[in-house]
């Protein structure tokens, strides 16, 4: 073959081709080894940690456990009440051995270490964790990551009662390499207790853990996963795929060479039916006679046709479906509207839209899962398919939100539409092991009554749908004017945010009440909005807005600094009296907000408990254990913790118990009617007060308006009531006034809260 003839110029270029792809093919694969070496790394060093911290609350609660059996026993306790220190120490002894703890100590009730397992070097001296001694007096027990003798310590402090308490109890774990070890047993990583530095080891990924510890020092514990290990499968896969690119590619010359020998005489009409396939035409096909390579070829020409097609025909269906319910999407539906609205034009009939929301799903979702959530919209989709007919369109146009088009002949006919479309919700959804009953709010908007094109008419069929849901109604029709109220709206998110800065905001305060001495005991801060067009706005007016427009940090931050330095002020003047602020869901991903509190009140002057910060259970909810760990920062610092509006979400106990709240506050919706006829709500509050009670946390009910339910609560045992009936939330000034006059305040100093 001539080196500059047209097959071999054929052949050279095929060969050129062909190794430029496999080279693609290398390097595609080299980088998504790579980034998949990255991603599986970061993934185990994050598992790592998780373990890590599993590992050390299931020590930290085991260490409880053992001491509080020993603080428990009677020979034990008979010894501590009559001083018998031989005994003690005997048993502390004992019990260390038995247990397998690292140290045992018996506190008196002054701080000083009565007995210990380490040879009296602490007998006689003061206990060298004087804060972890003081969350055990408030508590009742404490457990803690200290550092003891310049080593990790875990420690647990519960009392020996008798029946009051007459000493504590403490003993310790070392967090040494055993720990450690049970950690890299179960995940493969190299774990150490090193400093933050140490993770610069180039042929390591490290991932540093600061372990929160209760006496203010800094314990490091360093994750590293061995890079040259991780990089083995991927070194191995790499291997195998460069031999087999090697071998196809030496394949794909031999066959090149052969093509080439023969490909003159049909290459003509080749380059007819490649023509055709980059001009789209998939439905011709390549007709070659021979049965050779060349044959061969063109069937392949023929598949690739047939496949591009059916490509094509997937991806036109992907970009106008929902890939989860097959529903159409939003730019399928938005083309039919627009379709139908042009036929109507001709035919004089009225398009319906219905825009429909699933109430709480997001509540659902993650409390069930998201893929109970994905199922559930599933069902969804088929019962709404099922309900309509076939000339409508059910479409999903993301999240939780669907849409239906179909003609109507009046407004009345919309409205039986809907109803039938609601009652794809009367059965509860069955999945799996699951029953759930949901709901949904549903928006009507016609053309031309409401709008003359396709995405006004979406727009207010949404408006419809949101006026359905604050309304609290399964159906809404749209009313004119309702944009007006939509720009009212986006309004007031560009001016919250100045809001601040025109001292425009301003605190109102509302009295708790201990309902057994019937004195003030807090002040909950409550926010207002005195809008120079709108007058005094309350929270539920701007609040959702501020959140929605990212604001609220801003505003939760104006708060708690007035509401600390106003309780401040307060306690100078001798009106002794804690402070609540209620903390957004959005909060609580601000890793820095227990800083910035800590340091608010250290300006001001005001003790951490204080304070007292109210989060909702559906704030919690949205990332238990982000959520979690920040409020277990908020409570080391010694600030109460309180679940806001208790009874309305999603949590489970499992969930309740982990939290470390101090207070349990019953939703008002439960409280406000609460009669002796009330027996539902009767019921609910009992349950809930000892619910809160047998879990150790005081029991608070808002929206106390009436004698009866103030009577009621007393009776049941509520710890706190807050409520109209004693005072509405009222200015600094004027609630300063109301304390010193009212029956409730009589111009008393207010007593600590009890849990606090």
């Amino acid at each position: 073959m001539a080196v500059r003839s047209f097959q071999a110029r054929l052949l050279y270029l095929l060969i050129a081709v062909l190794v430029l792809l496999e080279a693609g093919t290398l390097v595609s694969v080299y980088l998504a080894g790579q980034r998949t070496l990255r991603r599986t790394v970061a993934d185990e060093l994050r598992v790592g940690a998780l373990v890590l911290n599993r590992i050390l609350d299931t020590r930290a609660q085991q260490l409880a456990d053992s001491a509080r059996v020993m603080a428990l026993d009677f020979a034990f306790r008979d010894a501590v009440a009559s001083g018998d220190m031989p005994t003690i120490t005997s048993a502390l002894l004992n019990h260390s051995k038995r247990v397998g703890t690292d140290t045992v100590f018996l506190i008196g009730l002054d701080g000083v270490v009565m007995a210990d397992t380490l040879h009296g070097r602490l007998t006689g001296k003061r206990f060298p964790f004087p804060a972890l001694l003081k969350m055990a007096e408030e508590g009742g027990e404490a457990s803690a990551t200290v550092s003891f003798q310049e080593r990790p310590y875990q420690f647990a402090i519960v009392p020996v009662l008798g029946p009051r308490p007459i000493a504590w109890v403490g003993a310790g774990f070392e967090i040494d390499d055993r720990v450690l070890q049970d950690v890299e047993r179960l995940t493969s990583l190299d774990v150490s207790l090193r400093g933050a530095s140490a993770a610069n080891d180039e042929a390591y990924a490290s991932l540093p853990q600061h372990l929160p510890t209760g006496d203010g020092s800094r314990v490091d514990v360093l994750l590293r996963r061995s890079l040259e290990e991780a990089r083995k499968p991927f070194v191995t896969l790499q291997l195998q795929i460069v031999a087999l690119s090697s071998l196809i590619l030496l394949a794909a010359v031999v066959a090149a060479v052969i093509f080439a020998r023969s490909v003159s005489r049909p290459l003509h009409v080749l380059a007819e039916g490649a023509g055709r396939i980059g001009r789209g035409d998939y439905v011709s096909p390549i007709v070659v006679e021979q049965q050779d390579e060349i044959g061969q070829l063109a069937a392949a020409f023929n598949q690739m046709q047939s496949a591009i097609a059916a490509r094509e025909d997937q991806i036109t269906h992907q970009s106008t479906h929902d890939a989860l319910t097959g529903l159409p999407n939003r730019t399928l539906f938005f083309d039919r509207v627009t379709q139908s609205i042009a036929t109507s034009k001709r035919t004089g009939a009225s398009v319906g839209m219905i825009m429909m929301d699933v109430d709480r799903f997001k509540e659902i979702n993650d409390t069930l899962g998201h893929h109970f959530g994905d199922q559930l919209l599933i069902e969804i989709g088929r019962r709404l398919e099922q309900t309509l007919r076939t000339s409508d369109t059910v479409a999903r146009l993301g999240g939780d939100e669907f849409a239906i088009k179909f003609t109507t002949p009046s407004v009345e006919r919309a409205m039986e539409i809907a109803q039938r479309v609601g009652t794809a919700f009367d059965a509860p959804f069955v999945l799996g092991d699951v029953a759930i009953d949901v709901d949904a709010s549903l928006g009507i908007a016609l053309y031309p009554a409401h709008a003359e094109d396709a995405d006004t008419l979406m727009k207010r069929a949404d408006i419809a749908m949101y006026d359905a849901k604050k309304s609290l109604s399964s159906v809404a029709v749209y009313e004119a004017g309702r944009d007006e109220h939509s720009l009212r709206r986006l309004s007031l998110m560009m001016e919250l945010r100045q809001a601040i800065g025109r001292d425009e905001l301003e605190l109102h305060f509302q009295p708790k009440i201990d309902v057994r001495t019937e004195h003030v005991v807090h002040a909950e801060a409550l926010v207002r909005w005195k809008h120079a067009l709108h007058g005094i706005m309350r929270p539920d007016e701007f609040i959702p807005l501020a959140e929605q427009s990212g604001n609220i940090g801003l505003i939760t931050k104006w708060v708690l600094r007035k509401a600390i330095q106003q309780c401040a002020a307060w306690n100078r003047t001798g009106l002794d009296i804690c402070i609540a602020v209620n903390l957004s869901a959005l909060d609580l991903f601000d890793s820095e907000l227990p800083t910035f509190i800590s340091g608010l009140l250290s300006e001001a002057g005001l003790p951490p408990t204080r304070l007292m910060l109210e989060i909702t259970e559906s704030a919690v909810m949205q990332d238990t254990a982000y959520a979690l760990k920040i409020l277990s920062d908020l409570k080391s610092r010694g600030i109460g913790l309180a679940i806001d509006d208790f009874g309305t979400g999603y949590s489970s106990l499992g969930h309740l118990k982990r939290l470390p709240v101090d207070e349990l506050k019953i939703d008002k919706s439960f409280v406000l009617n609460l009669s002796e006829s009330s027996t539902d709500d009767l019921m609910i509050v009992r349950s809930t007060i000892e619910l809160g009670h047998n879990m150790g946390l005081v029991v608070i009910a808002e929206g106390v308006e009436t004698l009866e339910a103030w009577r009621i609560l007393k009776r049941l045992g509520c710890d706190l009531a807050q409520g109209y009936f004693m005072s509405p939330p009222l200015p600094a000034a004027q609630f300063q006034e109301w304390f010193g006059t009212s029956k409730w305040g009589s111009g008393r100093p207010a007593r600590q809260p009890p849990g606090v």
